[in-house]
């Protein structure tokens, strides 16, 4: 089938956007700092203006004489140039200063010739971040430790449920929740907020760093010298400490970066404890905070080759997620898988590879194009990973594969053996080929990334002995999969039309009764359900019932307001938190799907530390703490960034 199926002829600007709706699911996994979009770069709903990004302007001029030479003939660890807008403003900016890794190649350029250089590569004028140690507490509170309860990680526990029963914050008492303070991401908001105890953990451009929970001044801040941090996750030694290991910290802070690296640091001091390079590819990134169980720390990789894909310059494409496994107390390296297992051949000429990935002459339309020349590659996994400690095994979503080959691994969810990496089962998530031509049909939409799996796994119990694994894809299909039987799928339900950045995405949640889901639909073509939220059976996949959904409210642009849920729901007790891409958080009932409370978040707040910005809602947006709420503004965000961490509270105290 044509792999541009749906797509209709018009001019380059047009079939550009709709390219960069495919790669702008990766955008939304990173931080964006600043918030407002340069103009003549970008319009209202984040489409690039080529043409002055091809314009003869100094800024090219200098590119030309200072840069071209090596990104535009990328080699080793040098990224192509494309993959640069897709870096924050602010680390490209860092790399060119004095003692930055660009900064032999940047000696004699003024700072206002840096930043034009740093506007042309990444579409954004960079911004001063404030340093975080500049707002420390008075004094350090005690050794942070683990407590049960504590949301440590993206999802809240090991099995992706984001789900806390806490009766002191329910539908009767939700209209004392409060504001109680909030804080502004040095930079830009990057992802969401983990808690451990009485600190609040939490990434913003440039920074690592550990907030107090009651105040929200900083007990520490840790420099991640121009890297891209999502999230991290907190954890405590699971085993008795003996001999050397009473040593070890009573809370570790882990997180990966965007150049494959996991750094660990002390939870109390934020001093490092180790780091480790898993995944060596110069576009491989850790996109997803890992996930700790009994003392191991499981890695999800991705990479930001996807949307090279559609630059016909670029020699396409080699990378591939994976999973990694790392001893939390050494760093050490247990084991690493690559979700695609066939050898990387080169394709078009025949030339390597076995007979599945090798084609008699160039790369027909359906695979892309002629630039796809070697493969098979991508099957990322960008969302944090699921544990089945029953079961035995860590299961990963995968993402599209780059180019047709066909092979294994993209599309999926994959086991794998906790203990030694080995592979338990896989199951594609993929059509049969007429179904997927009839599909992207009716799309706007290149069919590649359209049918990768938008969430984590989230495994729910049915009861004490039996499971379901539920994943959902960005098509808008939730699936429902037998974990004790390799996989198979037990049933699978339509809630979106789905799209490149349509069907659901992040992260769905549950409680002992409904698996509830929300709906992105941000490109569909009808609107028919954008924005809506629908509570499943877990045993059937049946809708219980589903919201209407909201009117578009966006406080900053009402002609490209967009309501969208391109974000994970959070339950709490018998509510539902989930935010929208008009900035709002919107409250539900999980009994009947009934509206309780709106959130404007997209607003300014005067912050401990200074001013923040609200904006679009998305990712990871809400946690949980013993007595407060946390929510992300602006986090994950291209169309409205912001930086605001909103920390609410029964009545505000």
């Amino acid at each position: 089938m044509n792999g541009l199926a749906g797509v209709k002829p018009d001019s380059p600007l047009r079939l550009f956007r709709i390219i960069l709706a495919a790669s702008l699911c990766r955008l939304l996994l990173l931080p964006v700092p600043g918030w407002t979009q340069d103009a003549q770069l970008m319009d209202g709903m984040g489409n690039i203006n080529i043409d002055v990004l091809h314009s003869e302007s100094p800024a090219s001029a200098l590119y030309d004489l200072h840069c071209a030479e090596c990104h535009d003939n990328p080699t080793g660890r040098v990224p192509p140039r494309a993959s640069l807008r897709y870096r924050p403003a602010e680390g490209v900016y860092q790399a060119l200063l004095s003692g930055g890794a660009m900064a032999p190649m940047a000696a004699g350029l003024s700072d206002h010739e840096l930043k034009s250089l740093v506007k042309l590569l990444t579409g954004r004028e960079p911004r001063e971040i404030k340093d975080p140690r500049e707002n420390l507490c008075a004094s350090r509170g005690a050794n942070n430790r683990v407590l049960s309860g504590d949301w440590v990680s993206t999802h809240g526990d090991v099995r992706g449920r984001r789900f806390r029963d806490i009766p002191e914050l329910s539908s009767q008492s939700l209209d004392r929740l409060k504001l109680k303070w909030s804080y502004a991401y040095p930079g830009g908001a990057s992802g969401p907020a983990t808690t451990a105890g009485k600190t609040v953990y939490l990434a913003g451009t440039g920074y690592v760093i550990a907030l107090n929970a009651d105040a929200g001044c900083a007990d520490w801040a840790y420099p991640t010298e121009g890297r891209i941090v999502r999230a991290a996750t907190v954890a405590a030694i699971a085993s008795e400490p003996v001999g050397e290991d009473k040593a070890l910290p009573s809370g570790i802070v882990v997180f990966g970066d965007d150049s494959g690296t996991v750094v660990a640091l002390d939870a109390s001091s934020g001093s490092m404890f180790w780091q480790v390079n898993v995944a060596s590819h110069v576009l491989a990134r850790i996109t997803a905070a890992p996930t700790v169980h009994d003392d191991i720390v499981y890695v999800p990789v991705s990479s930001m080759e996807d949307p090279l894909t559609h630059d016909g310059n670029y020699v396409c494409c080699s990378s591939r997620g994976g999973v990694a496994a790392i001893e939390l107390k050494s760093g050490k390296l247990l084991w690493k898988q690559e979700h695609i297992v066939a050898p990387l051949a080169a394709l078009g000429t025949g030339a390597g590879g076995d007979s599945n990935h090798r084609a008699a002459g160039p790369l027909a339309a359906e695979y892309g194009g002629s630039h796809f020349q070697q493969g098979p590659a991508g099957a990322s996994t960008y969302t944090p990973l699921t544990i089945d400690s029953k079961r035995g095994v860590v299961y990963a979503t995968t993402a599209e594969e780059y180019g047709f080959t066909g092979a294994t691994g993209p599309y999926s969810v994959v086991a794998y053996d906790l203990k030694s990496g080995a592979r338990k089962w896989q199951t594609s998530l993929m059509p049969h080929p007429k179904e997927r031509a009839r599909i992207c049909a009716k799309l706007e939409t290149d069919c590649r990334n359209l049918f990768s799996t938008g969430t984590s796994a989230l495994l729910h119990p049915l009861s004490d002995k039996e499971d379901i694994l539920v994943v959902a894809q960005k098509s808008g299909v939730v699936h429902g999969l037998d974990p004790a039987n390799d996989g198979t799928i037990l049933w699978s339900t339509q809630v979106a039309e789905g799209g490149d950045l349509g069907g659901v995405m992040y992260g769905m949640a549950s409680d002992a009764e409904k698996i509830y889901v929300p709906i992105a639909d941000v490109d569909s073509p009808q609107g028919l359900f954008t924005g809506s939220l629908a509570a499943l059976d877990p045993a059937t996949g049946k809708i219980i019932w589903r919201t209407p959904p909201p009117r578009p409210a966006c406080n900053w642009n009402k002609e490209n307001c967009i309501s969208g849920q391109v974000a994970a729901v959070t339950v709490v007790s018998d509510m539902v938190f989930t935010g929208f891409w008009d900035g709002f958080v919107r409250v539900y009932s999980s009994e009947e799907g009934r509206l309780l409370k709106e959130i404007d978040t997209a607003i300014e707040y005067k912050a401990v530390n200074g001013v923040a910005h609200g904006g679009q809602v998305s990712g990871y947006p809400v946690t949980v703490g013993k007595d407060a709420v946390y929510i992300t503004s602006g986090a994950s965000s291209i169309l409205k960034p912001g930086n605001a961490l909103l920390v609410y509270s029964l009545d505000g105290n």
